[in-house]
């Protein structure tokens, strides 16, 4: 079933822009509750959140909500069904992101309000052939590439394209009208959730922080949305002097001022410099005072992980690579919503975060560029918020990246600008000249 265009498309998305604690997610809550005659589906990045035990239904007393099941058949069509219904729905983003025509006809005959709680990953990249794979098909006259937005089209013969088929996938993107390429390079892809999402609502409202000039800002205005900010849920006022007193910053040490840390630093590092960071871990929690119990960190998942690494070695500080319970110290840096971690007290980032390279170029070559920074402080900012923090307690934060660590200090403490050099006057004289 193809979208029906005789409904109006929503071509405004609503933004609730505020900082880890300000409760939007609460405020969020409230405002359904207190405006029960509209319908509302609510997206939420954990599952905990929305299942019969969680937060969302348990926090609704004038609203009944529910949450699909696969008890008869799959997630999505139980969540068709009750959109059929006219019920009230929370799902996941994973789920979400998924949703077919049948979805979209159905949230738009109901005048659905959605509340989209953290940002959803609406670009990504497209790896899975080589840019020889790619430029055969280009070459052969097989796909198209749209001139106004770079998306992917199959026009040659698909009769003889079964699941077994080399390109059955690359076909399948291309008639789900999710595969982009950038103006750069042709073989340079990237995959789009389908703009169906913000448009099949009556209302769409992000509840995120740090949106402007980030992924999803770029990616809206690239597709010709109002944005503007949201009147109606109001978050609570949060002072970041409360934050101040409550973080135990430790910076990169002289030797990690010799490191990158970026995607192709960790791609490429030999053992030495793995070493390196690894002895900048160690001794940060040794100093510290900490436990496996209390520290989590965050590297690339092939230095991680055991896997197809390739002969690659992984990153394992003594001490700090399991918990008491044989747990991984590891937490990827892209996580941006999990409770699971909350007694963590030590959070030892060592990623210098970048988007990726086919993701930053694409929306750059539609005139939608994005800023790496606001990107880079987001992920990190979500990530240490993992820990404890999050309780209102105290926490050491150990940043392995110059320029991590400046993005962060920027943030905190407001100075307006980027100093080049962690070492420039002492950290502790740093930190007296801006209170």
């Amino acid at each position: 079933m193809s979208f029906n265009t005789q409904i109006t498309k929503n071509r405004v998305v609503e933004i609730v822009d505020s900082c880890m604690g300000s409760s939007k997610s609460t405020n969020a809550l409230k405002y359904m509750d207190n405006n029960p005659h509209q319908r509302y589906i609510y997206v939420s990045p954990l599952l905990t959140e929305i299942d019969i035990d969680g937060r969302v239904p348990n926090s609704l007393n004038n609203i009944e909500i529910f949450s699909p099941t696969d008890e008869s058949g799959t997630k999505g069509e139980h969540l068709l069904e009750l959109i059929k219904q006219g019920c009230n729905v929370c799902c996941s983003h994973s789920l979400y992101s998924s949703l077919t025509d049948k979805h979209f006809n159905q949230i738009a005959v109901g005048n659905y309000v959605v509340l989209i709680d953290e940002e959803i990953n609406v670009i990504g990249g497209f790896d899975n052939y080589s840019d020889s794979d790619i430029q055969w098909l280009i070459e052969k006259g097989d796909v198209s590439i749209s001139e106004q937005d770079g998306m992917v089209s199959w026009v040659g013969d698909k009769s003889k394209i079964t699941k077994e088929h080399k390109y059955y996938e690359f076909l399948k993107c291309c008639e789900s009208g999710v595969l982009y390429s950038s103006k750069r390079s042709s073989t340079m892809m990237v995959t789009q959730l389908p703009i169906r999402l913000f448009e099949c609502a009556k209302r769409v409202i992000i509840l995120t922080y740090l949106f402007k000039d980030n992924i999803l800002d770029s990616f809206l205005r690239l597709k010709g949305f109002e944005v503007k900010e949201c009147t109606d849920i109001i978050p609570n006022t949060v002072n970041k002097e409360d934050f101040k007193k409550l973080l135990n910053i430790i910076p990169p040490s002289k030797k990690m001022l010799n490191h990158k840390l970026n995607a192709t630093w960790w791609s490429e590092a030999n053992g030495e410099m793995i070493k390196e960071v690894k002895n900048f871990t160690e001794t940060s929690c040794k100093k510290l005072g900490v436990k496996g119990d209390d520290v989590l960190w965050a590297v690339p998942k092939e230095r991680a992980v055991k896997m197809n690494n390739r002969g690659k070695i992984l990153f394992k500080p003594r001490n700090y690579t399991v918990d008491s319970k044989g747990n991984s110290c590891y937490l990827a840096s892209s996580i941006r919503a999990t409770n699971d971690y909350a007694h963590k007290t030590t959070m030892v980032h060592l990623i210098n975060r970048y988007p990726l390279v086919c993701v930053s170029a694409y929306l750059q070559d539609y005139d939608c560029k994005m800023d790496a920074n606001v990107f880079a402080l987001s992920e990190m900012l979500q990530w240490l918020w993992r820990g404890c923090i999050r309780k209102g307690e105290p926490m050491n934060v150990v940043i392995g990246s110059e320029r991590m660590y400046w993005l962060f200090m920027n943030w905190l403490y407001d100075y307006g600008v980027l100093p080049k050099q962690v070492y420039g006057k002492s950290y502790s004289k740093e930190i007296k000249d801006v209170q």
